[in-house]
């Protein structure tokens, strides 16, 4: 299905032919609500192995996703931002997108400073020996754990994340960022996200002045055509569920 008329016709069929013709029509917005929330379900299906096999264990389902993975390097957080609020005095934040985008975080490795380091950097004029090591997600109970115990101190060869919640909202940005609290033993010089996006909506119509994740024009779906099907299934039966109800 290339058009938002295909998607539009091919919706219509599908509706009909599930509900008997018995259910009354539905206007494109609650089309585009309907399939936008089904192209959701079906990417972190297949994100988590709930529709065939898990992210990255098969080269098909890696290509049904690779359009949404994005990858972007964090904003270290001044300590002095109200959002700055650490349970370490070995960590730092950073910003690295928004709550609406970022999906699943995929990848994460951070640039140190370290003496036994294997590459260089020049930041600001000084030329700085540095390695690239992994990032290792872990609860507030793990990192006290891990603290405590004298065989599971953090070393140079990893930087640990806390999950990390906070908002800036004002009254003139709306925007709820993602962030990370990051704790190591070294200076981070870069941290780097990779991350599976939330893919675009799908809108049939102009449906201004109502948005759907911030779209109000007409907008067809850019994942593979492979699952178009899976996504019309899936938005099929969301719209069969509410109309039963």
């Amino acid at each position: 299905m290339n058009t938002v008329e295909e998607w539009s016709s091919r919706f219509d069929l599908e509706y009909d032919n599930i509900t008997s013709g018995r259910a009354p029509g539905l206007e494109p917005l609650e089309k585009s609500m309907f399939l936008t929330q089904a192209q959701d379900n079906v990417v972190i299906g297949l994100y988590k192995g709930d529709i065939g096999e898990s992210f990255e264990s098969t080269e098909e389902l890696t290509a049904y996703l690779g359009t949404l993975i994005e990858q972007t390097e964090g904003s270290l957080v001044p300590s002095t931002q109200p959002i700055h609020k650490v349970i370490s005095n070995k960590s730092s934040v950073y910003e690295f997108g928004t709550s609406s985008e970022v999906l699943f975080v995929t990848m994460e490795t951070c640039l140190i400073e370290t003496p036994d380091g294997d590459e260089t950097i020049t930041i600001d004029n000084q030329v700085k020996t540095c390695k690239t090591v992994d990032v290792v997600p872990i609860t507030q109970d793990e990192f006290w754990r891990t603290k405590r115990n004298p065989f599971k101190k953090q070393n140079g060869n990893k930087v640990l994340r806390l999950s990390y919640s906070g908002s800036t909202s004002t009254a003139s940005d709306l925007t709820e960022k993602r962030y990370s609290e990051l704790i190591s033993d070294k200076p981070i010089l870069k941290y780097t996200v990779r991350y599976i996006k939330r893919p675009s909506p799908i809108v049939l119509a102009n449906i201004s002045p109502y948005k759907i994740n911030g779209v109000y024009s007409a907008t067809t779906c850019m994942l593979p055509k492979a699952i178009h099907n899976i996504i019309l299934a899936e938005a099929v039966r969301l719209a069969k569920a509410v109309w039963n109800s």
